[in-house]
């Protein structure tokens, strides 16, 4: 069945269009790929946290069913948009991705992921507070989270992982000769070619650092986002916003940490490259503002929230803390993207 739907979608008209578009649209494979890490952040800021929420690790003081029927629904709005773009990619190269052992796991995730969210969001529908209306549904509630939690990781790391399959059963060989590197004149090539940085580039550190970066990014995005929202007055306006930061804030610093480290690392295997790319010199730009932005709300702006924390227009400067901090990451996550596309 695989290779008779593989073949007709290789030898169809499917194939030719996406092919064309990928191929004749300006920017369309980054800017895809871009929408689809925002989708991913999404996932991250909705499921992810309404299974932190059931295993009580995020927003205590909210409440469980209401996080589920406001959330939710951006879950399965995410995986739409990001069904289309992935299916972009599919359509263009179907052989790669139906014969991709990587791309098999990555599906094999997926469904069961949308399909456990989908049943925390319908019987929630049903009967408002069924899963925290006894002991037993809770603990089930909990063993889903769990498992939901576990194949979301798993989308996420098998989307990364696809295009670098072949480090896993072809890793490459790599004698390092540390000598040579005493004849660099450029510190940029020096670092490139260093031994370590080498073996990252060339073996599956490089995908896995990759995977841990996007996992940490959409963890960013997903979290900042509701605090951004909420400080624009356009999600979770039930909450005060001292209540929805103290909550959030915490995850986008760790979050922002991990992707710090592992940015780093992939970095320093494409170093000669990475410091006159365009995009990569835009992203750099964009990472220390949103820094600020995050930094100065957090530790000026914040410092005064008792006047403002539940008032229905909050002042302009967190307005546009959070303005400012939605653009801010986009231009991040396009910027990143189109790296790949120009190094």
């Amino acid at each position: 069945m695989r290779d008779v739907v593989a073949q007709w979608l290789a030898d169809g008209q499917l194939r030719e269009l996406a092919t064309y578009l990928l191929s004749t649209v300006p920017g369309l494979p980054p800017i895809s790929q871009s929408i689809h890490i925002l989708g991913i952040a999404t996932v991250v800021g909705t499921a992810g946290m309404v299974n932190l929420k059931l295993l009580g690790l995020a927003l205590p003081n909210q409440n469980v069913s209401e996080m589920i029927r406001r959330l939710l629904p951006w879950t399965f709005i995410a995986v739409a948009v990001n069904f289309a773009t992935g299916m972009l990619f599919i359509l263009a190269r179907p052989i790669r991705y139906f014969y991709n052992p990587i791309a098999t796991a990555k599906f094999a995730f997926l469904i069961p992921a949308v399909a456990l969210a989908f049943a925390i969001y319908w019987m929630n529908r049903r009967q408002h507070g069924y899963w925290e209306a006894s002991a037993g549904r809770l603990l089930g509630a909990r063993i889903i989270a769990v498992v939901s939690l576990v194949c979301w990781i798993g989308v996420m790391l098998g989307g990364r992982w696809i295009a670098y399959s072949e480090y896993i059963t072809d890793p490459i060989p790599l004698p390092f000769d540390w000598e040579a590197l005493a004849g660099y004149t450029s510190f940029w090539i020096w670092l490139q070619d260093h031994p370590i940085s080498a073996h990252i580039g060339f073996t599956w550190w490089f995908p896995l650092l990759e995977s841990i970066h996007v996992i940490a990014i959409a963890l960013v995005v997903g979290s900042i986002a509701t605090v951004d929202l909420r400080l624009l007055g356009l999600a979770a306006v039930r909450y005060p916003v001292s209540q929805v930061v103290r909550k959030l804030v915490p995850w986008t610093w760790a979050a922002f940490a991990v992707a710090a480290v592992t940015g780093l690392g992939m970095f320093v295997s494409r170093a000669s490259g990475y410091v006159v790319n365009p995009a990569f010199l835009i992203k750099l730009s964009l990472l220390p503002l949103a820094f600020i932005n995050m930094a100065y709300f957090q530790f000026r702006t914040f410092r005064g929230v008792e006047e403002w924390d539940t008032t229905a227009q909050l002042p302009p400067a967190a307005r546009a803390a959070g303005a400012a901090s939605l653009l801010l990451w986009a231009g991040i996550v396009f910027a990143g993207r189109w790296t790949g596309h120009i190094i």
